[in-house]
């Protein structure tokens, strides 16, 4: 185990002043409560060495703050009450510097008086020390005051310290050297003592000391150490801790609150730099500021004020303190959202007039209103998921703008659109007369041009005479003529045919007028 202070075999006191470990320890590891306090030890040097005015300026303030007050006396031939006694009423002078005697109930810890070398009874010990002598058994008037002021001591001790005194006997080593782990002591019964000692002092300081009601925490301690030091600075100290622990509590719940705001003055900083937020999340994350603060001032309150109107007060001064920060979020969110909707606002519409623009006019109707739907569809559908980190309010007002400018653009796109194809039409009507009239001029030129017999000569060759612009003006004659030809060919032919079928009646009736001769001549043959 690693020793919490240096130690001597000198004869002369070793330690001087106040020895203070540097190591705490947690009460469980002596045997106590789980997640109780931690304990710091000290050693006092011994009394006497520099006079009563300097044991008492060493000795008050620890036995302010001390849970656990340990004596140690050496008495291999018993216990001396005289002797004792004579060591606690320093103790007695401390409390009585420190206050009256009806504030001074409790106010030390627990004191513990262990006899080293003593292998006497614990229960007759402490009877010696403690139990009140009988003045009436005083052998001389000397031995009255003696007991007289043995007594008194005792009766200061009663009311002075928290519980009743406890006493130890701890028998001799039977080695000159003490050993480095206690268990390891050669001497029946010596480890054992030990541990018994370790696990009185594990109950006890499983509850903090308790100050004027208040626990004393390494916090309170630390604070109250230099009101302590500086009251015990006068040659004539006296001390209130009442007042004293009222006053360093005043100053560590002001230090608490300091501490805290300024941490959430830290928090909003940070959270300054990733604005603008949600009006929702940013109240969310101002709540948590406000939360994390007041819990744990409350935490840290309950350990120096007691739940009444003045603790109250402070949480709410705290309360105020914080809430400033948090407004000045509020309100830097808020201006970086208006800008925001601002500029929101101005990119949609540079982008919604970029688009418009783009559409080349003239269109008709049902053209330009499909294109302009896609441009709706397009800056309207995608405006909702910019807005969503705006207020409702003024998420509506942002929308609104763009939305008014855009069905603007629209209305001016659809004039612009009406304008232009008046403008066309007026500009087809005005020059489109002439390039006529010269078509018309050179139809009519070549519609003059050409003669019958070109196309005549064109038809007879087998071609389309209604292809060339210069037959046009004669194909009614042409056709006439063309007809009139056919119809003097089928003329020629019919009479032609007629001829023919003339000539053929003509031969056979030759032929018949022949067979018919022949006949005659045969039957007059025939008669002769």
């Amino acid at each position: 185990r690693e020793p919490c202070f240096g130690v001597s075999s000198q004869a002369r006191s070793f330690t001087k002043g106040v020895d203070l470990s540097a190591r705490l320890v947690d009460v469980d590891d002596l045997g106590g409560k789980k997640s109780g306090p931690r304990v710091a030890f000290a050693d006092l040097e011994g009394q006497g060495d520099k006079g009563l005015e300097q044991d008492l300026k060493i000795a008050t303030p620890l036995l302010i703050v001390s849970k656990v007050v340990l004596l140690m006396e050496v008495c291999p031939g018993g216990p001396s009450s005289e002797s004792i006694l004579e060591s606690l009423q320093l103790l007695m002078m401390a409390g009585n510097c420190i206050a009256e005697r009806k504030d001074r109930r409790g106010l030390f810890g627990c004191l513990h008086i262990v006899l080293r070398d003593c292998a006497h009874d614990e229960v007759e010990c402490r009877s010696i020390i403690f139990d009140h002598e009988d003045e009436v058994n005083a052998e001389t008037d000397q031995h009255a005051k003696a007991m007289q002021k043995r007594n008194e001591i005792r009766k200061s001790i009663e009311i002075s310290f928290e519980a009743a005194p406890k006493v130890w006997c701890m028998p001799k080593l039977a080695e000159d050297v003490a050993p480095d782990d206690y268990t390891k002591a050669n001497k029946e019964g010596f480890a054992d003592k030990i541990d018994d000692i370790r696990n009185t002092f594990a109950q006890q300081l499983s509850e903090p000391k308790l100050l004027n009601g208040r626990p004393l925490t390494g916090s309170v301690i630390a604070a109250l150490m230099p009101e302590l030091a500086e009251a015990m600075r006068s040659n004539e100290p006296a001390l209130n801790p009442p007042s004293l622990v009222d006053r360093v509590a005043a100053m560590e719940v002001q230090r608490a609150m300091d501490e805290l705001v300024e941490r959430a003055g830290k928090e909003a900083d940070v959270l300054s730099g990733k604005l603008p937020l949600h009006s929702d999340q940013l109240q969310k994350e101002i709540t948590a500021i406000q939360n994390r603060a007041s819990l744990e001032f409350a935490s840290r309150l309950k350990a120096f004020w007691p739940a009444d109107s003045t603790a109250e007060t402070m949480t709410g001064e705290l309360n105020r303190k914080v809430e400033a920060h948090c407004q000045s979020l509020q309100i830097k969110n808020s201006d970086l959202l208006v800008q925001l909707a601002e500029k929101i606002l101005q990119d949609e519409r540079t982008k919604a007039e970029k688009m418009v623009q783009a559409i080349c006019l003239p269109l008709a109707s049902r053209d330009l209103e499909a294109k302009l739907d896609l441009v709706k569809e397009e800056v309207l559908g995608a405006l909702d998921d910019s807005l969503q980190m705006l207020t409702a309010e003024l998420g509506e007002l942002t929308k609104k703008g763009v939305c008014g400018h855009f069905f603007d653009l629209l209305e001016e796109k659809r004039s612009a659109n009406f304008i232009e194809i008046r403008r066309r039409r007026s500009r087809l009507a005005k020059f489109s007369i002439v390039p006529l009239l010269i078509l018309a001029a050179a139809s009519l030129a070549i519609f003059m041009a050409g003669d019958v017999a070109e196309c005549a000569q064109i038809l007879a060759s087998g071609g389309h005479p209604w292809l060339n612009p210069r037959c046009w003006r004669h194909l009614p004659e042409v056709h006439r003529q063309k007809d009139q030809k056919e119809q003097e060919s089928a003329a020629e032919e019919a009479r032609r045919a007629q001829e023919e079928a003339e000539a053929k009646a003509e031969q056979l009736l030759l032929e018949e007028q022949k067979e018919e001769e022949e006949i005659r001549i045969a039957r007059m043959a025939q008669l002769h």
